[in-house]
């Protein structure tokens, strides 16, 4: 009984209701033929793809960028190791403005679907875009007014540029912000132009982009290399969601697996 008050208390609040789970092997969560595993969501449409934004061909996990919105995890899950294999291919004809190639993976994710501006859920989004791949968002619109807060801490720089700098100064933050890539670069315009930033790979190369998370830590590694390291998470678990952003791009892979791994 205790534990169906608690449920209910939850949902109530706009918490997690699902219970996580830990990786005990390696999980392809993309099959390489459907989106078993996963469910669609696009920003005035809901649960529904009648232009086909997301498709499966040859074994590559196809998003057009044509509507925002993302696939979501059935599941919930936490202490992971998540690595996804990814490229940009083309702009979306009909893409919201012309900006830098732009995707993510969003993670921790709870609440309503489209909670924040009707897209996506609140989330932590480990950022996948030309020239900035890697950088921390925390996803969150409504200043906290629906729980449970979103927080996170990391050593930068300073708080002005957020460079992830091991040893520097603390930076914390609540329902909003970023920490910006080790490798952040001062000149980056967000243009539809813009050059990659190594150890991003040329474009049309395929990228691997792990995200480590293991209780209230995470890393985010691009092609091997500590970009941004977070601790003081919270949440520490949820839904995991693949952005459409208004770029082309495809996945290959998108696997879990036990940390000790």
């Amino acid at each position: 009984m205790k534990k169906i008050m608690a449920r209910i208390l939850a949902a109530g609040l706009g918490l997690s209701v699902i219970a996580a789970e830990t990786p005990s092997g390696r999980i392809e969560l993309f099959n390489g033929k459907d989106l078993s595993n996963w469910y669609v969501f696009l920003k005035g449409r809901g649960r529904s793809d009648p232009r086909g934004v997301f498709t499966v061909s040859n074994g590559v996990l196809r998003i057009s960028g044509s509507e925002l919105g993302c696939i979501t995890t059935e599941k919930e899950w936490r202490d992971y190791r998540l690595t996804v294999e990814y490229r940009f291919t083309a702009g979306a004809p009909d893409a919201p403005g012309k900006k830098a190639p732009d995707s993510g993976i969003l993670y921790h994710s709870q609440g309503a679907d489209g909670s924040w501006h009707g897209i996506w859920m609140k989330s932590f989004e480990y950022n996948l875009i030309v020239g900035k791949t890697a950088d921390l968002i925390v996803v969150v619109s409504d200043g906290g007014k629906t729980k449970p807060d979103y927080l996170a801490t990391a050593e930068v720089d300073n708080p002005r540029t957020r460079r992830w700098t091991p040893g520097g100064q603390t930076l914390a933050l609540k329902n909003g912000g970023r920490v910006n890539s080790r490798e952040d670069r001062p000149d980056w315009r967000n243009a539809a132009d813009e050059t990659v930033t190594p150890p991003e790979r040329p474009y049309g190369e395929w990228n691997t982009a792990v995200l480590e998370c293991k209780g209230d830590t995470a890393a985010h590694i691009l092609n091997g290399v500590p970009l941004v390291r977070l601790t003081g998470l919270s949440p520490a678990e949820g839904r995991i969601q693949i952005q459409s952003e208004g770029y082309g791009c495809e996945f290959r892979r998108i696997m879990l697996e036990p940390l000790e791994r």
